[in-house]
């Protein structure tokens, strides 16, 4: 019987396996070359933003004001120093000095002006992204490696002199926190700041009920002057500037003063009194007192100005010196 070998070449080797402990470590760094670039993906974040309110307001005007908070990262072992800076852009409806509410339920739609600010002042205006208005900005300096909170207070106001439609007006915001980070104690410019492409954003309300009503804006005082006896009569005049909605009925009250006496104005001084009486018309026959001789009569939506005429009849004085009295003016509508 023949029997056949064939040698196998001697250049043909089995592969060695490959070492499974390499493998798991060749795997563990990948996994941790991935995962901390996206847990520092960012560096500083708002955390929450407020929803102004003015309450209820109306024509007198209104102030408010919230907090915005925001956290930031520091990834190294050394201090770092952010500077993170906020800018306030409008949604619905548009505008920035002045922003603008809107009330959706009157056709068509009425708009409330309202602007915001970063100093309690209300003398810096919290602008927009491209508004060009000052930086509003703050520096979080941290330590050491971790997270630190931050916060930054916005002031609103709603201007005086303000009539339109009554009901609920709104404005939508996007909030926009950008920052910069640099090494060391010193933090960035707020131009640094304001032209870094990282940035955080929020959703933020500003809010009002606001009523349709009537104000008065100025009274001014009836001075009758310097005289040196009282042998005739003085006569002036003040004014009562008053602003209603149009169409709203109104009627202006005068009290009889501080120290009347049996229904008659009188002003006190060192020699005691001295009577005056205040009148509806230039020919001081119609008395200004209380109801039923209020001045009425209907708003038109601007400045309604109403004349005071006063008069000092002749009558002795005791002593001189200044006399005076304070007289209440009632607004009703």
């Amino acid at each position: 019987m023949n029997t056949t070998s064939w040698p196998a070449p001697a250049c043909v080797r089995r592969p060695a396996p490959f070492p499974r402990r390499l493998l798991a470590v060749a795997l563990c760094a990948l996994c941790a070359w991935l995962l901390p670039a996206a847990a520092r993906a960012q560096t500083c974040w708002i955390n929450s933003s407020p929803t102004l309110s003015f309450g209820s307001a109306n024509a007198s005007g209104a102030t408010s004001s919230g907090t915005l908070t925001f956290i930031c990262n520091n990834y190294t072992h050394a201090t770092l120093s952010h500077r993170v800076c906020l800018t306030m852009n409008p949604n619905t409806p548009g505008g920035v000095a002045p922003r603008r509410m809107i009330n959706w339920s009157v056709t068509p739609n009425a708009y409330l002006d309202y602007d915001l600010y970063a100093n309690p002042a209300h003398t810096q205006l919290l602008g927009a992204d491209g508004s060009g208005h000052p930086v509003f900005s703050t520096v979080l300096t941290m330590t050491a490696d971790g997270q630190a909170s931050g916060s930054m207070q916005i002031h609103a106001r709603l201007p005086a002199g303000q009539t339109v439609a009554a009901g609920n007006y709104v404005s939508q915001i996007t909030s926009v926190l950008r920052f910069a980070s640099q090494a060391g104690g010193t933090a960035p410019s707020p131009e640094q700041c304001a032209a870094s492409g990282s940035a955080s954003t929020h959703y933020t309300e500003v809010r009002t009920s606001f009523a349709n009503s009537c104000y008065i804006s100025t009274a001014t005082d009836l001075d009758f002057g310097t005289v040196t006896r009282l042998s005739s009569a003085r006569e002036q005049t003040s004014a009562i500037s008053l602003h209603c909605p149009a169409g709203t009925a109104w009627r202006v009250a005068l009290d009889n003063g501080s120290h009347a006496s049996g229904g008659n104005r009188r002003m006190a001084g060192p020699g005691g009194h001295i009577g005056y009486a205040l009148y509806r018309d230039s020919a001081r026959t119609q008395a200004w007192s209380t109801s039923p001789n209020d001045r009425t009569g209907t708003g038109d939506n601007s400045v309604q100005t109403l004349t005071v005429y006063g008069r000092v009849p002749a009558q002795a004085v005791a002593a001189p010196g200044t006399y005076s009295d304070t007289v209440t003016v009632t607004l009703t509508y």
